[in-house]
């Protein structure tokens, strides 16, 4: 589910607000945090369904982890080790090993293996926590808490990578539970600059580049250069667009994410 498109704004993101704040008006905060992190997992598996079970297992293994580190075993290196190397197996799998499925399969029928969106960005977020668990930095976490730590939808398949520090204590300040209108007038105005950049300028230039690229041999050296700039460009709007739409629906929900992309 993309940001600019129709479900996400006139279905998603309306039921997803609504929801929420209609359990916390009514003071169900638990229920609140636990329909927020639902309504992640369906923005996430809408891409595919079988993501769904890939970021369910890291969740519940890494909290698993995070669990043991944080009643200081003797063998905390062992154990934070083996945690790392989880995440880092899982992330090789995906990212490098299907990538070597792919090119074998050219020459042998293989069933396709769908890389997970966004699976760099919640292994690392992951593996940071867990650093964070083995030196006394973070306190045991309730599942639910830590569960939409790593699942909240706006900086859940791009990013940014978001450390405990920033992300859980606004989960469980009492503050954030609210309407604030001040945030939703940001949270739209940020939505809609992110949105010009993604809709008017990234995917405009895009078309220019999907033109050069299928006709690559009718290019010229001044044409080429055009079409690697309008790349350039085209790829720079993209991430500064979806970073403002995604910070934007954060301060819809009272939510601030760490700016690290302009």
């Amino acid at each position: 589910m993309l940001f600019n498109s129709y479900i996400f704004i006139f279905l998603f993101l309306p039921i997803c607000f609504s929801g929420y704040f209609l359990l916390n008006h009514i003071r169900k905060f638990q229920i609140a945090k636990f329909f927020l992190v639902g309504m992640s997992l369906w923005f996430y598996a809408y891409f595919h369904i079988s993501y769904l079970w890939i970021i369910l297992s890291s969740i519940v293994i890494n909290y698993s982890f995070h669990c043991l580190l944080v009643k200081r075993p003797p063998h905390i290196r062992l154990v934070l080790s083996c945690g790392i190397l989880f995440n880092l197996g899982l992330l090789f799998y995906f990212k490098y090993f299907v990538f070597l499925l792919e090119n074998v399969n050219l020459l042998f029928s293989l069933p396709d293996i769908l890389l997970p969106l966004g699976i760099s960005f919640f292994t690392f977020q992951q593996i940071a926590f867990l650093a964070d668990s083995a030196k006394g930095q973070v306190p045991r976490q309730s599942p639910l808490d830590y569960a939409l730590f790593v699942t909240f939808f706006p900086q859940l398949i791009a990013g940014p990578i978001v450390s405990h520090e920033e992300m859980l204590p606004q989960f469980q300040d009492m503050s954030t539970k609210h309407v604030q209108a001040g945030n939703i007038y940001g949270g739209l105005r940020l939505f809609v600059l992110g949105l010009g950049k993604k809709v008017l300028l990234a995917d405009t230039f895009g078309q220019a580049v999907n033109w050069g690229f299928q006709n690559y041999m009718l290019l010229d050296g001044l044409n080429t250069f055009a079409v690697m700039f309008f790349y350039t460009v085209q790829i720079y709007f993209d991430f500064s667009g979806y970073c403002d739409m995604a910070r934007g629906i954060g301060y819809l929900f009272n939510i601030r994410i760490p700016v690290n992309f302009l």
